[in-house]
């Protein structure tokens, strides 16, 4: 099934259950807004009292027309909850310019003629002929100069102060109608007035009719479709044909509607789906320039963050396996599996705004919740290494897990900045989409991404020691996935494989031994880093050149230690020498492959282990 589809029986799906969450998925003709006034009013149009409204309880869903949900300028009305400049008729009494007095006057006079046609209709509510009643005598300026909400010149004009950080004309108001029977009395909240307008608005919608290609029924045709799906890129419309001039349809249709036709209610429940599901769970990758992901399953079952740690929990006093890891995981996705029936759809689409206008699907994908579940598993058992934490006290300690996507390519393709790696957004938000279809479609991970990491993990003095760490068990994870895609690393391989004979794997081995063979000479307090740390760059170019190098700066480190401990590094380093292949001879000085890295990292765990010499 196509995006359009799915998002259409999501919003079938999840309308009306009463979700418990902070954003609710939004009716046909409504939309969320911040209202920076509350009035409240009888059930006979009386003014009781009016206050502002804390930031965090401005959100309000207020009923619109299909014009004035994208209105950016002219006059638009909304339908009942609007900005001061509409809905107050003595606002321009106290206006001092001129043109705003005209402006206010065709605001009201539009605003109150749609609203008396509500208040008329066969659809209208007690709440909706309250509001009006009081609206049609032109005092809400002067009761919200009483309230104190709004302040006055010497002039007996609008004084240049503001309402939540609004001018006055753009202050949005929002009703509360008492003694209807309702606890609260809020328009925004009560069922009925939200259904009562919706019929309204659906029967009375008029403009032109045409089949519309999503339904294959003859319905009114939307030629505004809504904006403010994402809130990163607020003016962006997923659906829209408005440059006849440009290249958007021209050359092979000649107008807009040939190009598509798409009813309004089809496009406010597409829409108002993809909207929900991006405030509640979408992921934005990239601080400016970001792409949105969304994992869902349209009957509205909680799904795996596979952007994030899968929910898997650290404990510092367990000793992470492999066995501990991979028990950890199926026990968090066995509690996803037994939500869903194994043919149950999970999709992941992406969202990027090409332009300020434009909104773009940048990837799309869907499959059976059993396979979505096994691909994860997968790439968790697969795709996995130990990395640094520190406890509540800054005690080391080390966990195995799965690198999140982002991660990934911050370490890949980022540069330190401070204490945090930092990629451009538009390499971030790529790389990320590549791992993405590389896990749900089973597809090996890039060579260029493994290189990226091999090399980034091979400079260290690059930086600071804990995000030293961090790209280095990065690398390995993704390292260890790559060959064991290839066939060449079995699925368990995250100890030391003392017969290993590959000979990158071998001298990464050796720079391990020379780090901690120098290492353990220092003082308590000495932080800097050994030759092997700063000449790893030049090692991984040229191994047996650096070598050699490596093994003189050593030796004044070894006369530093215990006789016991100097025949432990050089029985280990002759150890690891006779594993050398015969045939590697003639190219030890060849640049190392990726997996230099695994042997690096699992010698220099081993070493840190408590030995008896």
């Amino acid at each position: 099934m196509s995006w359009m589809n799915r998002l259409f029986k999501t919003y079938e799906d999840n309308i009306g259950k009463g979700q418990q969450l902070d954003i609710e998925l939004t009716p046909i003709a409504h939309i969320y807004a911040n209202a920076q006034v509350e009035v409240i009013l009888d059930t006979y149009g009386s003014f009781q009292a009016a206050q502002y409204i804390e930031k965090k309880e401005a959100v309000t869903l207020i009923p619109v027309t299909e014009a004035s949900a994208s209105r950016s300028s002219g006059v638009s009305p909304h339908a009942l909850c609007d900005t001061l400049s509409y809905i107050a008729g003595d606002f321009s009494v106290y206006c001092e310019d001129k043109k705003q007095k005209s402006s206010a006057e065709k605001k009201y006079q539009a605003y109150i003629t749609g609203l008396e046609r509500w208040e008329r209709s066969e659809y209208t509510h007690p709440k909706v002929r309250a509001i009006f009643r009081y609206l049609s005598e032109n005092t809400i300026i002067s009761d919200l100069i009483k309230a104190g909400l709004i302040g006055l010149s010497e002039e007996g004009v609008f004084d240049k102060k503001k309402i939540s950080g609004q001018p006055y004309e753009k202050a949005l108001v929002r009703f509360r109608v008492l003694g209807d029977g309702q606890t609260t009395g809020a328009t925004w909240s009560d069922t009925s007035l939200i259904q009562s307008y919706i019929k309204y608005y659906l029967k009375g919608q008029q403009g032109k009719t045409d089949i519309c290609y999503f339904t294959g029924k003859e319905k009114i045709i939307s030629e505004i479709h809504p904006k403010g799906i994402l809130a990163s890129d607020y003016g962006a419309k997923l659906v829209s044909a408005n440059d006849d001039r440009g290249y958007t349809y021209r050359g092979r249709f000649q107008n807009a509607s040939q190009a598509y036709a798409l009813s309004y209610e089809a496009s406010q429940k597409v829409h108002g789906a993809l909207t929900w599901l991006a405030k509640i769970q979408g992921v934005s990758i990239g601080s400016q320039d970001k792409r949105t992901f969304i994992c869902w399953n349209p009957e509205g079952k909680k799904t795996p963050d596979i952007f994030g740690e899968l929910g898997l929990e650290e404990d510092e006093d367990i000793q992470d396996t492999q066995v501990n890891y991979r028990k950890r995981l199926w026990e968090t996705l066995q509690g996803y599996q037994h939500r869903f029936d194994d043919t149950d759809p999970i999709i992941v689409i992406a969202l990027d705004a090409a332009t300020t206008g434009r909104l773009s699907v940048t990837y799309y994908h869907e499959l059976a919740a059993s396979d979505f579940l096994e691909r994860i598993m997968e790439w968790g058992q697969t795709c996995n290494w130990f990395f640094l934490r520190f406890n509540a006290q800054k005690r080391p300690y080390h966990v195995i897990e799965t690198p999140i996507f982002r991660k990934i390519a911050e370490c890949a393709f980022g540069r330190e900045k401070g204490n945090f790696i930092e990629a451009d957004d538009k390499v971030l938000k790529e790389q990320t989409q590549r791992l993405v279809k590389c896990m749900l479609e089973k597809q090996r991970i890039p060579f260029d991404l493994v290189h990226a990491l091999f090399i980034r993990a091979s400079m260290p003095m690059a930086y600071s020691r804990v995000n030293r760490e961090r790209v280095l068990s990065t690398a390995c994870a993704v390292i260890r996935k790559y060959y064991y895609e290839k066939g060449t690393e079995r699925q368990d391989d995250m100890r030391l494989d003392t017969e290993n004979r590959d000979r990158s794997y071998l001298f990464g081995r050796l720079l391990a031994i020379y780090e901690n063979a120098e290492r353990i000479t220092y003082d308590k307090e000495e932080q800097r880093d050994p030759n092997a740390i700063r000449l790893q760059s030049a090692y991984v170019n040229h191994p047996m050149q650096t070598w050699k190098t490596l093994q003189e700066l050593l030796n004044p480190y070894l006369q530093r230690s215990t006789p016991g401990m100097r025949e432990y590094y050089r029985k280990m380093i002759s150890e690891i020498v006779a594993l050398f292949k015969e045939e590697d001879e003639d190219r030890l000085n060849q640049g190392l492959q990726e997996t230099y890295l695994l042997g690096y990292y699992l010698q220099r765990a081993e070493l840190y282990k408590k030995k008896e010499v």
